[in-house]
């Protein structure tokens, strides 16, 4: 028996030695052992953590008002009931999939292609992106991530009616039963297991006073979460060179699914080596000026959503946070704040897959203020409560007590957001009142001298542009990412982007079969940043073209003439040769624009329009092409591109004026 010990210290670890054995003999054993297991992890988790501890770590884990309905506005709960209903329908709208009835639901199918991942199989041996057959494994995994749930349980906390209870304990149960520990395409990704299990513990909260919370159903869920905890643990996405949203999601799963468990010996060590590994990363993916590394605005509002939680929930069990963690994710905030567009909405610069941890609220997936509300309350900042969307359902739920009362008691700023550089993220943002730039000269994600995928796209020196009420000029977004190679590759490409191309070259070379990275051939280089009262002007260049047989610079201008409401831009091409320049435009959905000569007029029926300008001589060339834009994962709507072109000898120079008409 002591020699057996000396193998298998555990049956746990005797199920990692069968998984790694041969795929015929990992079945049989697999078939054999799957109910043993099943009662031996119960027995020994209901012996040392029976259900009343277990929903009572819950209960003191998560705290929500009591009065929670009432503090809400009423067309926010409204629309949360409706939303509740829908799913009560069994409909669904997933990464731009449209209204979809899934009765039953099927866990390991993307319903839009009809690709299906069989259940059963070792969650190591699933290929799961299908270039070849444009299969998605997003859909699977986004709805897997069960953030229905928290609608779900919302509803029953406003309405105490127990048929929103009952569907997401029909559901989880339903989802256990079909997917064995390991055994599914829903295991395949840390970050969907640990999002899942975050769900599923505050569902558990929401619906604590429930009739349906009975002891067989705690007992399975307990397990599973268990489960969950364990495998998050085992199978980190850490890499050797630098980490990235899947990571810190992971630890986030880690620390509450180690809060949870924390009376059992090995959950302890997942809290333990989850908070500092926390921390280690919120140092490291953080830059000083509030983004993330990564450098896409949807994926720093995930990051900062997966360090916002977590570090609540700690600070609520009274472990110490350090101050300077505090300050990142002040500047987290910050960032966003002055990165909103005068409409709410953040630009889309870089991936976009909508990702959520906790989606409680009724945002739009552009609209970040919800975060701003709450950091409010959190930092005390009048800034963040004149540009939040109010108090909402974030506040109330994160806030602590007296939320509301303390969100009032903040006395809202007069100042307006003013113009603002984030060099270390390579942003910056040229504003005054109801206009708005941004600028990126982001460059390549992650730390540049270690290889790593990426979140950006080739995109230097593009911007987007709003005026007097309304985005003109936009990112065209991401579209898809493993379903649609050509799409992928086409959207990351520079003609996809407010900026130029030579020769018909993307700043860097974007492989279509390698969806996640591209040869980072364009470095750039800022040049001048001012902002005064009367003008903001940036000044930066990238290398992207030195590669071509004739190499060129590209170094890109813009100022703006605030009392004039004026943006001149500047292209200078430094070069020898001839060359096939392209400044592309691209408008946002809904616009239309004519050419007359080297002009550009919008024909906005409401509102106003933007006439634009360009400087340089007789053989330059303007015309208008369809095209599409991406606002959401998965959805693309047409829009018109303007591209104006020249064939000519460097160095040139290119010299652009926008302004309202």
């Amino acid at each position: 028996m002591n020699k057996f010990k000396k193998y298998f210290s555990s049956f746990d670890s005797f199920i990692i030695l069968l998984n790694a054995l041969h795929l015929k003999v990992r079945i049989f054993f697999y078939r054999f052992f799957k109910n043993y297991r099943r009662k031996w992890l119960a027995k020994k988790i209901n012996n040392n953590f029976p259900n009343h501890l277990f929903l009572k770590s819950i209960k003191d884990q998560i705290t929500i008002p009591t009065n929670l309905s009432e503090l809400l506005k009423l067309e926010e709960k409204e629309t949360i009931i409706y939303e509740a209903n829908r799913f009560l329908l069994d409909t669904y709208n997933i990464l731009g999939s449209g209204d979809k009835k899934l009765n039953p639901i099927d866990w390991h199918t993307d319903f839009k292609t009809g690709q299906r991942w069989s259940p059963g199989i070792f969650y190591k041996d699933y290929y799961q992106e299908g270039i070849e057959n444009n299969s998605d494994v997003k859909i699977p995994r986004e709805l897997n991530r069960c953030h229905h749930f928290l609608k779900l349980g919302l509803a029953y906390n406003f309405t105490k009616n127990e048929k929103y209870a009952m569907h997401p304990v029909n559901q989880m149960l339903d989802w256990i039963e079909e997917n064995p520990l390991m055994r599914s395409i829903n295991w395949g990704c840390t970050m969907d297991v640990s999002i899942r299990a975050i769900n599923w513990i505050w569902i558990l909260k929401l619906i604590e006073n429930s009739s349906v919370l009975n002891e067989e159903f705690t007992t399975r869920l307990k397990i599973s979460l268990y489960e969950h905890g364990w495998f998050i643990f085992r199978n980190p996405e850490k890499s050797a060179f630098n980490n990235n949203n899947h990571y810190m999601a992971d630890l986030a799963g880690q620390i509450y699914l180690g809060l949870i468990f924390k009376h059992l010996p090995e959950p302890q060590k997942w809290l333990n080596l989850g908070i500092k590994e926390f921390f280690k990363e919120i140092r490291i993916q953080i830059l000083p000026t509030g983004m993330s590394y990564e450098r896409s605005t949807n994926y720093n509002r995930l990051v900062l959503e997966l360090i916002l939680f977590p570090l609540l929930l700690l600070k609520k069990n009274d472990y110490e946070i350090p101050s300077d963690i505090w300050y990142r994710l002040q500047k987290m905030f910050e960032f966003i704040m002055y990165s909103l567009k005068p409409d709410g909405n953040t630009p889309i610069i870089g991936d976009q897959d909508d990702g959520r941890l906790l989606p409680f609220g009724i945002e739009s997936n552009t609209d970040y203020r919800y975060l701003i509300s709450i950091g409010s309350v959190l930092f005390n900042r009048p800034d963040f409560k004149k540009h939040g969307e109010g108090y909402n359902i974030y506040c109330s739920i994160l806030g602590g007590l007296n939320s509301k009362e303390n969100y009032n008691s903040i006395i809202e700023s007069k100042e307006n957001l003013t113009s603002r550089a984030f060099p270390d993220a390579g942003f910056y943002i040229l504003r005054k009142n109801d206009n708005y730039l941004i600028f990126n000269a982001s460059g390549k994600s992650h730390y540049p001298e270690l290889p790593s995928g990426t979140h950006t796209h080739s995109d230097l020196l593009s911007f987007e542009l709003f005026l007097d009420g309304r985005t003109f000029l936009v990112d065209p977004g991401s579209y898809l990412y493993t379903s649609n190679s050509k799409e992928r590759r086409r959207f990351r490409s520079t003609q996809m982007h407010n900026t130029v191309v030579i020769d018909g070259e993307s700043q860097n070379v974007i492989k279509e079969d390698v969806l996640w990275d591209f040869e980072r051939n364009a470095i750039p280089k800022i040049i001048e940043w001012i902002s005064n009262e009367t003008i903001d002007k940036i000044a930066a260049l990238h290398d992207g073209f030195s590669r071509l047989p004739k190499p060129v610079i590209h170094k890109r201008t813009v100022i703006f003439e605030k009392n004039t409401i004026e943006w001149k831009i500047k292209d200078e091409l430094q070069g020898e040769g001839e060359h096939f320049i392209e400044c592309y435009y691209h408008f946002n959905s809904g616009i239309d624009f004519s050419i007359e000569g080297s002009q550009v007029r919008t024909l906005c029926e409401e509102g106003k329009n933007i006439f634009i300008n360009f400087e340089h001589s007789e053989n330059i060339i303007l015309r208008k092409e369809k095209s599409q834009i991406s606002n959401s994962y998965g959805i693309k709507n047409d829009n018109f591109v303007l591209i104006v072109s020249i064939k000519a000898k460097c160095p040139i120079e290119i010299n652009t004026i926008i302004r309202p008409k």
